[in-house]
């Protein structure tokens, strides 16, 4: 007799990750941006010497740290769910997974604490010069941060520098720079750090906007507007080509994903990227010949180009995947 097994832990795990992946990534790229956009403002203070720009430096600082304090609050919440929901996981690859996260806690997040309080307490205890070092170190130090969070999430896409030891029934670390300098993780860091950048500038321009809006402090809002839009513009123009390289990389180290992504169950060549669509709630299994969406619009043959760089190039689809034989 076959005992039923409950899963209720397993869903309650993943929901109380989530939800604190949810609010952690709700701030921390806000962060990122907010690092850049203040430092600039307080760059052109210290190149001016204006009051002006100091004021407004010390506005959008009292935003990032906000922000910092609830992204290093759910932060912390997440590094300790990875031993108390996902132990057996932490023991099996901890080896590889703990070290750019003990890393990122040694380096990285020391480095903020420290230049922070500098940032936040030392206008006028400390030079102009030292000051704005430490505003910049701030927003250096996140930014280390987020390369080796995303170093241990690459490795989970796309493990290497790792080896499987049968004594110890564990994957263990056998090469440490190829874990850490991953095409992947590269990748992954310039896209996310931009896309970051992005949400900063749009954050900047908005409540700008609002200020604006509202007939108040107009010198403000107008400069905060036009660093945040140029910065912005910078930002988003490099985030759609590291964009393209990520999913570039999707494809070919992970074509399931891609597969599931766009919602291709059957492959080819010169296969269309999807639009716009609706997803069929009745498709329930690869092989039950239902259509998968509703309703979609697609561009013909541009998945094939940004998976293989080639509009006749093969894309497989899910079945083709669990089904093999077809060849890339």
């Amino acid at each position: 007799m076959i005992e039923s097994i409950d899963t209720s832990l397993i869903d309650w795990s993943r929901a109380q990750f989530a939800m604190t992946a949810m609010y952690h990534w709700i701030f921390v790229p806000l962060t990122l941006g907010l690092a850049v956009v203040m430092g600039i403002m307080e760059t052109l203070y210290y190149k001016t010497g204006r009051e002006f720009w100091k004021k407004t430096a010390m506005f959008w600082m009292k935003l990032f740290g906000i922000n910092f304090a609830i992204g290093v609050a759910t932060g912390l919440i997440l590094e300790f769910e990875f031993g108390t929901n996902w132990s057996n996981y932490s023991w099996f690859v901890g080896d590889i997974f703990g070290a750019p996260l003990a890393i990122e806690g040694i380096l990285a997040f020391f480095m903020e604490a420290t230049f922070i309080a500098v940032m936040f307490f030392g206008w006028g205890k400390v030079s102009k010069r030292f000051h704005l070092a430490s505003t910049w170190l701030t927003g250096l130090g996140a930014t280390i941060s987020a390369w080796w969070i995303l170093v241990a999430n690459a490795w989970m896409q796309h493990p290497v520098g790792m080896e499987f030891n049968p004594d110890t029934v564990r994957n263990e670390m056998v090469d440490f720079w190829a874990v850490a300098t991953s095409p992947v993780a590269v990748n992954k860091f310039f896209h996310t750090v931009l896309s970051g950048w992005v949400l900063g500038a749009i954050f900047v321009v908005g409540i700008s906007c609002w200020y604006l809006l509202k007939k108040r402090n107009h010198e403000f809002a107008l400069a905060s507007i036009k660093i945040g839009a140029i910065f912005g513009l910078v930002a988003s123009l490099l985030s759609a080509w590291t964009g393209d390289g990520s999913g570039y990389q999707i494809a070919q180290t992970q074509p399931m994903k891609l597969a599931a992504v766009e919602g291709l169950y059957e492959g080819g060549t010169n296969v269309g990227l999807v639009g716009i669509g609706m997803l069929n709630p009745e498709k329930k299994t690869y092989d039950d010949g239902k259509d998968p969406f509703l309703f979609h619009i697609e561009i013909p043959s541009m998945l094939s180009f940004l998976a293989e760089r080639d509009v006749d190039g093969y894309v497989p689809g899910i079945a083709n995947i669990i089904e093999g034989g077809y060849e890339m």
